[in-house]
């Protein structure tokens, strides 16, 4: 099951979001650093 395509998408639209809605939570710069981390080392470990 091929999951970075999630972990990518919630990263973008997070991204999107808070850039065009001023999108602000608590713990905002750790939730997109884990998912852009998560998503990128999926993308470099699939094969």
């Amino acid at each position: 099951m091929k999951l970075w395509p999630y972990f990518l998408g919630a990263w973008l639209a997070l991204t999107g979001l808070d850039k065009i809605a001023s999108l602000s939570f608590k713990y905002e710069s750790l939730v997109m650093g884990v998912l852009a981390l998560v998503a990128g080392v999926l993308v470099l470990m699939r094969k």
